[in-house]
C-alpha cells in the first residue's frame, strides 16, 4: 500500500541570507525508530520561501504540497527502512534547492510484530486415484516484470528446471512480461535459457494526453475492463490492449496462470486474463502480505504468516488457499572445507529495498565498529541490489551486488562465517533457508514469516528488541564465540534437511496444479 501525505509536512522558514534555498530535517532525528504508519515531519527551508513548494519522492510516495502550508503527517508507513528524497521547488515547479534525504526507520508495534509460530497448518493431498485420473500433458503460464532476482523469481526458475524433468508428467511452460521486447534482454528467464513472451503495452501519444494515461491508470482500466459486462463505455485504447492480451495468453487456455503479489491492479489484470482465455485456474503467489484485492483459483503463500496476515484473509476470495514452504536443494547448498578466515565474515543475502529494513542493520554495523563491541576482527558483505544499494554506500560494508549464479552464490556462501535477516516482515524468506542450509549461524528478529522456522539457540540466534544496538550485540556475541556459531550452523542445517528439502516443495506445486488442471478437465 502506497505510503500517502495526511497534511502538509510542518516548515520552519529560516531568515534568507542568500539567494538559495536549503532544506534540513529537523524530525525526525537521525536513527529515530517509528512504531507507527503516521509520522510527523518537520523541514527547516532557509532561503526564498515565498510561493515554493516541496516535493517528497520515495518508494510508493510522491507527493508535493506548498512550502507555506501549516503542517503534520505522512500517512501508511509499512515497515522498513525509508529514505525519501525532499526537495523545494519554485512556484512554477522548477528545483531551487539541492536535494536531501529524509530517513523514516518505520518497525513493527507490539500488536504487529506476528511472532506466534503456533497457528494451524494446512496442505494440499490428494488420494492415489484421483491423482491418477488427472491429465499427464499440462500448461503453465507465469506472468511477472523484468526486475532483477529475486526470492520469488529464484524459486520459480528451480521450479521450471524440475517440473521440466518429471519422470509421469509432460509440462510445457510460457513465461509472460508486460513489456515491449527490448534488443538485449536482460531478465533472469532469458538469461537462464527460458523462451518469454513480450507483451508490449503500448498507447498512441493522443490517447496519453486525452485520457492523461499513466502506467497505474492503464492497469486499472484493463482490470475494471475484464470484470465489466458492459465494455461498451472503456476508451478504444483499453479495448485494442485487452485484445493483445487475450491473443497472447492464448497458449494458456486449459493450463494454469500464476503470477506474484504486485500489490496493484497489475494483479487483477492477470486473473482477468487467465480466465478470459480459459486457463483452468489462476494462482497468487503471495510474495508479499497486503495484495490488491481480487478472486483468484488458488492462493499459494510460502508461509501460514502470509495466509493468515489479515491484509489477505480479509480481502482476498480464493477457491483453495494452501501453504508451499520454499524448500532448498541441500545437495547444492552445503559448506565445504576451509581454512579460518583472518576476519569473521557477517554477510546478508537478499534485495536492497525499503521493505528488507536494512537501515537496522546498517547502523548495527556502525554501532559494532565504532564503539568496540567486540574484540575480534569482522567484515560485512551484501549480496544483493535494489533501488536503495546506493544509500548503503558511506557504511563500512563490501556491496557486491546480485549474484544470479547458482554455483557462484553457493561459492560465496562458503567463504561466510554467519549470517543476518533484519527483515521485518518477511513472508518467508528463502534467502535465510540458503545460507541456514550452508551451515551457517542466522541472526534474525524472528517475526513474520520467519518465526515458522527459526528457533532460539537451537538453529539461529533470535533477537527480542527490535533496534540496532540490539541487533549488534546480537552479532558481536556470535562473532566473539566460535562455538556457538558452530552449533547453531549445525541446528540451520539439520532443519533443511528434515523440514525444508527441495523435494517436497516441488511435490506440494505438482498437486497444486494437478489438482486445478484436473478439476477443470473433469467439470460437470
Amino acid at each position: 500500500m502506497a505510503m500517502r501525505l495526511i497534511a502538509s509536512v510542518v516548515l520552519y522558514a529560516a531568515a534568507a541570507a542568500s539567494a538559495h534555498t536549503s532544506l534540513r530535517v529537523l524530525w525526525p532525528p537521525p536513527n529515530y525508530l517509528v512504531a507507527t504508519p503516521n509520522v510527523p515531519i518537520a523541514i527547516a527551508v532557509t532561503g526564498p520561501t515565498t510561493d515554493g513548494h516541496i516535493r517528497l519522492t520515495g518508494h510508493k510516495l510522491r507527493t508535493t504540497f506548498a512550502m507555506q502550508a501549516p503542517g503534520a503527517v505522512i500517512g501508511n508507513i509499512y515497515l522498513g527502512s525509508h529514505h525519501v528524497l525532499v526537495e523545494a521547488l519554485s512556484a512554477n515547479f522548477t528545483r531551487i534547492s539541492a536535494p536531501i534525504v529524509l530517513y523514516i526507520e518505520r518497525i513493527p508495534s507490539r500488536v504487529e510484530l506476528f511472532r506466534d509460530s503456533g497457528r494451524s497448518k494446512m496442505a494440499l493431498v490428494a488420494l492415489p486415484a484421483a491423482k491418477a485420473a488427472r491429465p499427464t500433458t499440462r500448461t503453465l503460464c507465469f506472468g511477472g516484470a523484468s526486475s532483477p532476482m529475486d526470492g520469488q523469481k529464484r524459486l520459480w526458475l528451480r521450479l521450471l528446471a524440475s517440473l521440466r524433468r518429471h519422470p509421469t508428467v509432460d509440462y510445457s511452460f510460457h513465461v509472460f512480461l508486460l513489456e515491449p521486447k527490448p534488443v538485449h534482454p536482460t531478465d533472469v528467464f532469458t538469461a537462464h535459457g527460458w523462451n518469454v513472451t513480450y507483451v508490449p503495452m503500448m498507447v498512441l501519444r493522443k490517447d496519453i494526453a486525452r485520457y492523461d494515461i499513466t502506467h497505474e491508470k492503464m492497469m486499472a482500466a484493463l482490470a475494471d475492463f475484464g470484470q465489466a459486462d458492459d465494455r461498451t463505455t472503456f476508451p478504444s485504447y483499453v479495448h485494442s490492449l485487452w485484445a493483445s492480451l487475450a491473443e497472447a495468453f492464448a497458449p494458456c487456455k486449459g493450463g494454469v496462470l500464476s503470477y506474484p503479489n504486485s500489490a496493484s491492479d497489475v494483479d487483477r489484470v492477470w486473473a482477468a486474463v487467465g480466465r478470459a482465455v480459459g486457463a483452468a485456474g489462476v494462482v497468487l503467489e503471495l510474495s508479499g502480505v497486503m495484495p490488491m484485492p481480487h478472486s483468484v483459483d488458488l492462493l499459494v503463500g510460502p508461509s501460514q504468516y502470509t495466509v493468515d496476515h489479515p491484509s489477505v484473509s480479509q480481502v482476498m476470495r480464493a477457491g483453495i488457499r494452501t501453504v508451499i514452504p520454499p524448500g532448498v536443494d541441500h545437495a547444492i547448498f552445503a559448506s565445504r572445507a576451509r581454512s579460518p578466515n583472518p576476519c569473521v565474515v557477517v554477510g546478508y543475502l537478499g534485495r536492497i529495498v525499503a521493505e528488507k529494513s536494512l537501515g537496522l542493520l546498517a547502523r548495527a554495523v556502525e554501532l559494532l565498529l565504532q564503539t568496540n563491541m567486540t574484540a575480534s576482527c569482522v567484515t560485512f558483505r551484501w549480496v544483493g541490489d535494489g533501488g536503495d544499494a546506493k544509500y548503503y554506500k558511506r557504511y563500512p560494508i563490501t556491496l557486491l551486488g546480485s549474484i544470479d549464479d547458482e554455483a557462484a552464490l553457493v561459492h560465496e556462501l562458503q567463504t561466510w562465517d554467519m549470517a543476518v535477516q533484519p527483515g521485518l516482515q518477511e513472508t518467508f524468506c528463502i534467502a535465510n533457508l540458503e545460507v541456514m542450509a550452508m551451515g551457517l549461524p542466522l541472526v534474525t528478529f524472528g517475526v513474520a514469516g520467519v518465526a515458522e522456522y527459526v528457533r532460539h539457540m537451537e538453529n539461529a540466534w533470535v533477537v527480542d528488541e527490535i533496534s540496532p544496538p540490539a541487533l549488534a550485540s546480537a552479532i558481536a556475541l556470535l562473532v566473539d564465540d566460535p562455538t556457538l556459531r558452530r552449533r547453531l550452523g549445525h541446528g540451520a542445517r539439520r532443519t533443511i534437511e528434515t523440514r525444508y528439502t527441495w523435494a517436497h516443495t516441488v511435490a506440494a506445486y505438482d498437486e497444486a496444479y494437478g489438482r486445478l488442471i484436473g478439476h477443470a478437465t473433469y467439470k460437470p
